[in-house]
């Protein structure tokens, strides 16, 4: 097909390609208007007894106290395995999620060499109101509380000798996440480009299917016509 057929089939498809444009407008309004999210990425770190998260050698990073907090976030999870994504502090919300609860233990590493050098959970949570998300948080550090002391009173040690659970109150906050006007233009920018290409593909196809047909049938004619 040379370039004069291919204009000529997208003219005679003209309509494929406006049924096409408009599918991907709706979409890109829809994009638009769907706003953002709401957000909270809650950090609770365990530490040796009677040890401040401020405190250099704290034991946030011994081994015993990280696995216990994997432990923890473990039974939080109910053993399911979280997802994993291509950084650590990659937010939830850019994975396209629109409300979910994510509870995992801190990953320093990548999706594919993980290293859990810390013992720190992290609560990534996203909604579609900032009353869900509150909720979902309270909601999970109680759990985290239950389960804590629920596995500390297990153990023989003393209660000023057992591992301490610190909720970093600064990481409670919840903040508004919407789309930039840059990342609103990129979009509409994707569209079109698909629009257009899509819309293209579809209408030569078409074009050349229904050209085809038309061939079939008119040759059958003309086969009955010389048989006649």
């Amino acid at each position: 097909m040379t370039f004069r057929d291919l204009i000529a089939a997208l003219a005679r498809r003209w309509y494929v390609l406006v049924a096409t444009a408009a599918a991907a407008a709706l979409l890109t309004v829809l994009f638009i208007q769907d706003g953002g999210v709401y957000s909270t990425k809650t950090v609770v770190t365990f530490t040796l007894p009677a040890a401040s998260t401020l405190e250099a050698d704290n034991g946030s990073k011994d081994a015993s106290v990280i696995a216990f907090a994997g432990a923890v976030a473990t039974e939080i999870n109910r053993g399911r395995p979280t997802p994993r994504y291509s950084s650590g502090d990659a937010p939830f919300y850019g994975a396209g999620v629109r409300e979910g609860v994510l509870v995992s233990l801190r990953d320093d590493g990548s999706q594919w060499a993980p290293n859990y050098g810390s013992a720190i959970i992290d609560i990534q949570i996203v909604g579609r109101t900032e009353a869900w998300v509150f909720e979902q948080q309270s909601r999970v550090l109680t759990q985290i509380g239950q389960v804590v002391d629920a596995q500390l009173g297990a153990a023989t040690a003393a209660a000023d000798e057992r591992i301490a659970a610190h909720v970093e109150p600064l990481t409670m906050r919840i903040d508004f996440i919407a789309p930039s006007r840059t990342a609103q233009l990129a979009a509409f920018a994707t569209m079109s480009v698909a629009a257009l290409l899509a819309g293209g593909w579809g209408a030569v196809t078409f074009d050349l299917l229904a050209r085809r047909r038309t061939h079939r049938h008119a040759a059958l004619i003309l086969s009955k016509g010389v048989t006649a």
